[in-house]
Formats: C-alpha cells, sequence, structure tokens
C-alpha cells in the first residue's frame, strides 16, 4: 500500500461545507415542523370529533329516555312545548305533545284520542350546534285501566 497523504482542503471549501450544514439543518428543521403542524391539526380534530360524537350519542340517549317517559304517562294530555334543564355536557330537549284529529288506521277508520309526541334533543358546543327529533304515536287510553278490570298482579318479592 501506498503510503496517502492527506491532502490539505482550501479554506473556501471548509466554509461552503460549513454554510451547506447549516442549510441543511435550517431545511430539516422547517419539515420537521410542517410535520408536527400537521399532526397536530389531526389530533385536534379527532378530539373535537370524539367530543361531538359523544355529544350526539348523549343526545340519542337523551330523547330515548324522553320519549319513554312522556309516551307512558297514565293520562295524556296535548301541551308544551316541555323544556328540560340541560345536561353536565349542555344537551336538553324539548318536548311537544299535539293531539290528532283525522288519524286513520290502513283501513281508512277514523282513530280517536290519538296523540303525537314530539322530543327534540340539541346541544350548543362553542358555536357548533346539534340537534335530533325523535317522535312516536300514543293512544291516550293506552295506559288507564278499564273501569272493572282487574288490577295488575304485584310483582314477585313485592315489586
Amino acid at each position: 500500500m501506498k503510503n496517502q497523504r492527506s491532502i490539505p482542503l482550501p479554506r473556501r471549501s471548509l466554509r461552503a461545507r460549513a454554510g451547506m450544514i447549516l442549510m441543511e439543518l435550517v431545511i430539516s428543521i422547517a419539515i420537521f415542523g410542517m410535520v408536527a403542524l400537521g399532526l397536530m391539526r389531526a389530533l385536534s380534530i379527532g378530539a373535537q370529533t370524539a367530543v361531538v360524537g359523544q355529544l350526539e350519542l348523549r343526545m340519542l340517549l337523551r330523547l330515548q329516555s324522553t320519549l319513554t317517559h312522556y309516551s307512558k304517562v297514565q293520562r295524556i294530555e296535548e301541551g308544551g312545548p316541555y323544556d328540560s334543564d340541560p345536561d353536565d355536557m349542555g344537551v336538553f330537549t324539548r318536548t311537544e305533545i299535539v293531539k290528532l284529529d283525522k288519524m286513520e288506521n290502513a283501513d281508512g277508520q277514523v282513530l280517536q284520542d290519538m296523540f303525537h309526541i314530539i322530543v327534540r334533543a340539541e346541544y350548543d358546543n362553542f358555536g357548533t350546534k346539534g340537534e335530533m327529533i325523535a317522535d312516536t304515536y300514543r293512544y291516550a287510553r293506552l295506559y288507564q285501566t278499564q273501569a272493572g278490570a282487574p288490577a295488575a298482579p304485584a310483582a314477585p318479592g313485592g315489586q
């Protein structure tokens, strides 16, 4: 093997190389910053979507609960709107009961004492509004006992 000696580089070449390293560093920091910004936006959108999903689930549960409550009252009457208080996430319901006069069955017979129950759940999350509506029909005498009819037997265990 021949003895190799290092040949000193000219001074200008060392400065150019140092300038290139600095430029590479600046470019890599800029690329890293853009990637980090994109990740932060994606995480923010994901978190916001999760909150909206949770609010919509809460609305669905409140709709179901409120609709069940108003459709099973013993004596139903026309009225409303009945507003509920907002829960800890700001979801509230508005219920309206409307008496129907001209409702017919499939055979064309007029149905008497029918009510339309409409429940609307709403939320306001920092300017983002959400709304869901559920409704049902109810015969007024559905949960009323007939005169002279036997009372329902007691549940086992005294409940």
